[in-house]
């Protein structure tokens, strides 16, 4: 991440706990990744972003969560290029985000697995929408890990694909978040 990245980073995180309430139990995201997943028959296309910065609360259960677009990385240079310009508009639409609510039973502190639910709103593309995603949360040896595996129709958020490269394109996305957090 560039300087000006990270300063506008540590902004988003600022905001974050601005809109969270003022509770000791607050958990930032440390090392994390981002998988996107598209398979058609004529073609798959993956990228990683390690860039995602976030924040839950877990005495209220609000959480939120801030992706840099262009910072998802493609195997192919072209393809990344194409993503940005073409489909995401990065330029004009530069983050991706999600906002709300966990729900069920979970103690960050305490080693286990818990099945969740993070409702809330799911920004991409400059549309939001609201969604129930299922997520779990790992706790190893007194570190929790967040994870969600989910689809995002490209319809959903008013993202075209050309004609031309239509049958190379899933109409739905396959995104995996695995986020490490860490008490702030």
């Amino acid at each position: 991440m560039n300087q000006i990245s990270k300063k506008l980073a540590l902004f988003f995180a600022l905001s974050i706990f601005s809109v969270l309430s003022l509770s000791a139990q607050k958990y930032v995201t440390d090392i994390t990744e981002v998988h996107f997943f598209s398979s058609t028959p004529v073609e798959d296309i993956e990228a990683v972003n390690s860039d995602l910065i976030g924040a839950i609360d877990s005495e209220t259960n609000e959480f939120a969560f801030r992706i840099p677009i262009k910072s998802f990385v493609f195997e192919k240079a072209l393809m990344q290029e194409h993503f940005n310009e073409n489909y995401m508009e990065s330029d004009k639409y530069p983050n991706g985000s999600f906002k709300g609510k966990i729900e069920g039973d979970y103690d960050l502190t305490e080693d286990g697995i818990y099945a969740l639910e993070a409702v809330g709103s799911l920004d991409i593309h400059g549309v939001s929408q609201e969604v129930s995603l299922p997520a779990t949360i790992v706790v190893e040896n007194g570190f929790p890990t967040i994870q969600c595996t989910f689809k995002v129709a490209l319809v959903d958020h008013k993202i075209k694909v050309p004609k031309i490269v239509f049958y190379n394109i899933a109409e739905n996305i396959e995104v995996k978040v695995n986020a490490g957090l860490r008490m702030k």
